[in-house]
């Protein structure tokens, strides 16, 4: 008794493997959580360190490479960037896909604790963070009512800020607006030369007499005391009366030469919704956690939070990024349970029988229910590459048991008892069944030689995928045939609908038998014919665009505003309200969150501003569409370049799909070659608007300090810059605190308009050793000067970044910038692409590699089934067949080459094995009962046309759904979709013929 028998048998030993496969599945199904991708993000950390007040020169030089040269040594980094900025240093580490993020979190600490010493004194600690620094929140919030700003501030970043904080996953919490609470001393230049006084004195006071310090205990007898040292002042009325000096007998205090202000910090950014001030809260995951969990966490908080807000505050959500995925996800499990009706309803009008269409239809869920459970174990989640690969398997998974059931179907038709049938028929296919599911899952064993993003993606996919069709081939050899014995029934008799399938199929097997003949004696001309259309339709892949990722409607886009650099807030603010109201008169339109002063809070000149629009019910054109306007509209803003992109996906930077940067030894080289290639590339009208990262035109005041006179006059350069510095920049010279819970910063900086010119800073006064007071002018030269808005480097060299959205094709795009810049570039200079630009530059050679090694993998596994060096390559004809069809599709629907297309492609070199695999096998059956080669494929290939074409069928109309565009994500499932059901179409079509004639040529000629 062979193993097909005793399943056969033991019906009950059968139903048992497959309820253990459900009960796991179902299990499995209500724990898996959802998001977009799979885990496809690099590991990334970003350090950032302050100094106030420096300019980028000073923080690339004494902060940036002090980091950098630090982290540098730390293993597995993939890109290491940073960008210097007035007053910041943000240098950002970028790991390759297998780097633990807390490991590296450990090493990058490590080596920062050790290269502390080298940073300037005045520098704040770097902060080190497991989130990339030019990333976008997942969800913005906006808090407003009828409060003033810095009330909204401050119960933003006090309370909600750190309930928020706590939520795992989350990275970090930005708090953007006006009102942070720093207790100002607001310093006048004269009226301190007047009492004789410098901004040090003033600092040293506060150090001096605004102390807190720790007073022990003491003892006194059956007592001990605590001594209580807290000689701070906690008032602002109490601080303004602080005695900084004497003149006379008389006391100076601080009122006397300052404003002592209970206020904000300086002003650098601020937030507005619907044109009303609001403070926004950006929430920021830590790279490769679930975004959806994430959501539903903080909205769950942010519920808690506002059933306990103060009178007249409300707390809404202006931007969630779970709210696609939910929808993206809900639309393909809409489609899972639409392909499922659709391929029973294939089965069902093949065999005309309700008990072989649930036979075959029980292989659907379990199949999936086994993929799933697997998918549970293995830490994935219902994501737009899974259930793609679900949604697949619909149509493949029951292929085996098709196959199966047709030849147990025809023996019983044929008058053979159930039983002897169902062990028969099964044995009589078990081979092809095997083959055809092996092949299948050997074309997905390359993907475990790829490193990249495309790697993750196709290796979620594959795992999905053979798991699947491993479960139905356990189906399909168990399941199946039992089923098959028990409840199978030749009809004696058939009604009028069977009769009329019936003699359309009989008329269809006609037909094909009469093209078959043709093929095989015009046998050269078949193959000659597929020749060239394979070779026509390869000419369709030069017509087609190349891109990453396709565009997707998300109901949301992101505008960014530069005015000139050195522009001013207030300037800038008014720039933004012309965009903000042009944006607003768009129908399609919801809200517009602008945020003055950018992400970071600290680019006078740039705004970023979410817009969301209304549902797609409620509006008539894409969001496509949409920006293509908004690019239209915004060059009529005077006085600003207003760029719009769409939001940027996992793992990308704002900033628009082509990104790159012109990377090189010398920064004043980058900045020329960064000037003209932008000028270059302004000529091109697909390319877009391309924006420069940083400029060279920050106006600046330089101090020169003469250093014989600061000497002579009893100063050193460190005291002439940290004065000045005292006055421009500001100092957080100490805290107070007046008994809510909470320290702030006391603040001392020169007041508004009282150093408004290089004359104004000439004119303040500076403490010699000797205790004399010196003018600046008479110690150094206070000069205007041009100097860049912020320096970048990459690699340990420097660079200068540009972004752009362009209409063109992506690859096409990069091509653009690559033909631009090549005469610009000396030797030592390159182009390096970021983003979605570089993942598709380095995912090219993968791809075909991937190609190359599943067609290899393919054909070393037929090899060994069928025991022979031909006839796998026969079975492989089919392969070209497909990807000409898939070509094809994708052209006249107007897809693009990405990487949801691409994976669907490699997908069908298994696939439509598959068929071929079929009529191999039943022609070699025939010749070993004697017959010849021609006879053979006239006799054997017909009986297999049904259950070729019912294979097809069940692919073709299982991935209908996804192809007609229908919810949320048919950008993305699309493709996929559309290069699946094209190749299947043209290599089923064309497979009937081509394979039987390319037989009778090899094989005949052997015979």
């Amino acid at each position: 008794m062979n193993w097909i028998e005793l399943f056969v048998r033991r019906h009950v030993l059968s139903f048992v493997l497959s309820a253990v496969v459900v009960l796991f599945g179902v299990v499995a199904y209500q724990k898996i959580g959802v998001d977009r991708y799979p885990e496809i993000e690099q590991p990334t950390l970003s350090v950032s360190t302050s100094l106030s007040g420096a300019t980028p020169e000073v923080i690339d030089q004494s902060v940036t490479q002090v980091v950098e040269s630090a982290v540098n040594s730390v293993p597995g980094i993939d890109i290491l960037e940073s960008t210097s900025s007035p007053g910041r240093s943000q240098v950002k580490i970028t790991f390759n896909l297998d780097k633990d993020i807390d490991v590296a979190f450990n090493e990058v600490q490590s080596k920062l604790e050790r290269a502390r010493r080298r940073l300037p004194d005045e520098a704040d600690a770097p902060v080190v963070t497991k989130t990339d620094a030019n990333a976008s929140p997942i969800i913005w919030l906006t808090l407003s009512g009828a409060r003033s700003e810095r009330d909204l501030y401050q119960f933003a970043n006090n309370v909600i800020r750190k309930q928020l904080e706590s939520v795992d996953g989350v990275g970090e919490v930005w708090v953007r607006g006006r009102g942070e609470r720093v207790i100002r001393v607001e310093l006048d230049p004269a009226r301190l030369a007047a009492h004789g006084l410098s901004a040090q004195d003033v600092k040293a006071a506060l150090k001096r007499e605004h102390r807190q310090d720790a007073g022990g205990t003491i003892e006194s007898g059956p007592r001990e005391y605590l001594v209580d040292l807290d000689q701070e002042f906690h008032s602002v009325s109490a601080l303004k009366n602080l005695v900084i000096g004497w003149q006379g007998e008389a006391p100076v205090r601080l009122f006397d030469v300052a404003q002592v202000l209970d206020g904000e910090g300086d002003l650098k950014s601020f937030a507005r919704e619907g044109g009303k001030p609001a403070v926004s809260i950006g929430i920021v995951r830590i790279p490769n956690t679930n975004t959806v969990a994430i959501a539903d966490e903080v909205l769950a908080r942010v519920d808690a939070i506002s059933a306990n807000l103060p009178a007249g505050l409300a707390l809404k959500v202006s931007s969630n990024s779970a709210d696609f995925i939910n929808e993206m996800v809900g639309a393909l499990k809409d489609h899972l349970f639409e392909g499922t009706l659709l391929a029973a309803l294939v089965v069902w009008a093949f065999l005309r029988n309700w008990r072989a269409t649930l036979i075959i239809s029980l292989a659907i869920p379990v199949s999936l229910l086994g993929a799933i459970a697997l998918m549970y174990f293995m830490g994935y989640t219902f994501n737009t590459i899974t259930l793609l690969a679900l949604l697949l398997l619909i149509g493949v998974v029951v292929d085996d048991a098709i196959v199966v059931l047709e030849s147990v179907h025809r023996r019983e038709e044929g008058g053979e008892a159930p039983f002897e049938a169902a062990v028969r028929g099964t044995n009589e296919v078990i081979f092809a069944v095997v083959a055809a599911t092996l092949s299948l899952v050997a074309i997905f064993m390359p993907v475990l030689f790829l490193t990249s993003t495309v790697g993750r993606l196709f290796s979620t996919f594959a795992v999905v995928v053979s798991v699947g069709v491993l479960v139905s081939l356990l189906v399909s050899v168990t399941l199946t045939p039992m089923l098959c014995s028990r409840f199978l029934k030749a009809e004696p008799s058939h009604g009028r609908v069977y009769r009329a399938f019936e003699a359309a199929f009989d008329w269809l097997e006609t037909g094909y038998r009469r093209l078959l003949a043709a093929s095989v004696r015009h046998r050269g001309a078949v193959l000659a014919g597929s020749l060239a259309l394979v070779i026509a339709g390869g000419g369709v892949a030069l017509l087609m665009k190349s891109e990453f990722y396709p565009e997707e409607d998300e109901g949301r886009f992101m505008v960014m505003l530069k005015t000139p650099v050195g522009s001013s807030l207030a300037y800038t603010d008014a720039r933004t309200r012309a965009a903000e109201a042009a944006l607003m008169k768009l129908p399609e339109v919801d809200s517009v969150l602008a945020i003055v002063g950018g992400f970071g809070g600290n680019s006078a000149n740039q705004t970023n501003m979410m817009v969301r629009l209304k549902s797609r019910d409620a509006r008539e054109r894409s969001q496509g569409e949409v920006l293509a306007e908004v690019r239209r509209k915004m060059g009529a803003v005077a006085g600003a370049r207003v760029s719009a992109f769409p939001f940027p996906r996992v793992g990308e930077s704002r900033g628009g799909k082509l990104q790159f940067s012109v990377v090189g030894p010398d920064l004043k080289e980058i900045q020329r070659i960064n000037e003209a290639l932008q000028a270059r590339l302004a000529a091109e009208p697909g390319i877009g608007r391309a924006d420069a990262n940083s400029e060279s035109q920050l106006p600046m005041l330089a101090v020169d300090v003469r250093r014989e006179a600061a000497a002579k006059a009893g100063l050193s350069t460190q005291d002439v810059l940290e004065a000045v510095n005292l006055l421009t920049a500001g100092s957080d010279a100490a805290q107070f605190s007046d008994g809510d819970g909470e320290r702030y910063d006391i603040r001392l900086k020169a007041a508004g308009g009282k150093l408004a010119t290089a004359a104004d800073l000439s004119a303040i006064y500076l403490r010699s050793k000797a205790g004399e007071l010196v003018p600046l002018s008479a110690v150094a030269e206070v000069r205007p000067k041009l100097g860049p808005s912020q320096i970048e480097r990459m690699a340990l060299m420097y660079s200068a970044g540009m972004s752009a959205s362009p209409t063109m094709p992506l690859a096409e795009a990069m091509a653009v910038v690559r033909a631009a810049a090549e005469p610009l570039l000396p030797p030592g200079y390159r182009v390096e692409f970021k983003g979605e630009a570089r993942e598709l530059d380095r995912s090219g050679g993968e791809l075909i590699t991937v190609f190359v090694l599943a067609s290899l993998m393919l054909y070393l596994i037929l090899a060994a089934q069928f025991n022979s060096f031909l006839q796998p390559a026969l079975i492989m004809l089919a392969e070209p067949l497909a990807l000409v069809g898939a070509l094809v599709a994708l052209w006249l629907t107007g897809h693009s080459l990405n990487v949801y297309s691409v994976i669907g492609m490699v997908l069908l070199i298994g696939l439509v094995a598959k068929n071929a695999i079929l009529l191999v096998d039943v022609t070699n059956q025939h010749r070993a009962r004697g017959m010849a080669v021609d006879e053979a494929l006239l006799a054997s290939c017909p009986l297999r046309l049904r259950p070729v074409l019912m294979t097809s069928l069940t692919v073709v109309l299982a991935m209908l759904p996804a192809a007609f565009g229908f919810g949320a994500g048919a950008q993305s499932n699309g493709p996929l979709a559309v290069a699946v059901i094209g190749g299947m179409v043209s290599s089923t079509l064309l497979t009937l013929l081509v394979i039987p004639a390319a037989y009778s040529l090899l094989e005949g000629r052997r015979q």
